[in-house]
């Protein structure tokens, strides 16, 4: 708001007096003294507030096959995550859907792939949505009937870690896995498996460019490794940001 210089009292209230009833005698008549208009003051222009910027622990955090749904309308569904990624559709306030993968980050927000959980329109098979951040994020928790949760769980994380366990009954599973650089120098992104205590086994190797880079360790690796049953850990080397996740590839009812 600007403000206004402030007019002196003396010289508003010279404009109140009259020439009164006269001088003493020999005085000289001398008028009221006069007085400067104060300067104007140059203000310096109004500095806005800075707004901190959100961070990685304002992402809202679902773990693999949490039930969620949009806390906004018009969500984009990316192909990938990154805002400059292709919109393949658009969700309203209240979709119901699945966390299948992330939270992982890129273009400076946590991306989630997600699978429709919701008979209603608009109709997709999964795709990748930006979280928003707290306290008004774009996903939420929800709760709500779902036939067939293929989920067996995942992790997400940014650098090194050892994680677990994820249960695993049989070979009849796949880890998707997403890792994103943190610059455009790229990361390298590394995962090996065991069963409990065991000895980890080589499984996930590589090499992240300036973009996000995705894959599957498809089941004929545990088909291959029948040790790898029960409670599996994952021990990850990595200076990505990154998630993975196991996913049944049962049918339902089967």
């Amino acid at each position: 708001m600007r403000r206004l210089a402030a007019v002196p009292l003396l010289a508003l209230l010279t404009g109140c007096f009259a020439a009164g009833s006269g001088s003493p005698s020999g005085s000289a008549s001398q008028p009221i003294g006069s007085v400067s208009a104060a300067p104007s003051v140059s203000l310096p222009p109004p500095t806005a507030t800075p707004v901190p910027t959100p961070g990685p622990d304002d992402v809202p955090t679902f773990t693999p096959g949490t039930r969620i749904a949009t806390n906004a309308s018009g969500l984009r569904v990316r192909s990938r995550p990154g805002t400059s990624q292709p919109v393949v559709g658009l969700l309203p306030s209240g979709a119901k859907l699945i966390a299948e993968l992330g939270p992982v980050r890129a273009d400076d927000y946590g991306w989630y792939l997600v699978r429709d959980a919701d008979p209603a329109d608009p109709s997709f098979q999964e795709g990748w949505v930006a979280a928003g951040f707290a306290p008004d994020p774009f996903l939420v928790p929800a709760d709500f009937e779902l036939n067939f949760n293929p989920i067996l769980g995942g992790f997400a994380h940014e650098g090194n870690g050892e994680f677990g366990p994820v249960h695993v009954t049989d070979a009849n599973v796949v880890v998707r896995w997403v890792a994103s650089p943190p610059s455009v120098n790229g990361c390298s992104f590394a995962v090996d498996p065991s069963a409990g205590t065991g000895q980890a086994l080589p499984a996930i190797r590589s090499t992240v460019g300036s973009a996000p880079a995705f894959g599957d360790l498809q089941s004929d690796y545990f088909a291959a490794h029948a040790e790898l049953v029960g409670d599996i850990f994952v021990h990850v080397t990595s200076d990505c940001s990154w998630a993975l996740t196991f996913v049944n590839l049962g049918i339902p009812g089967q």
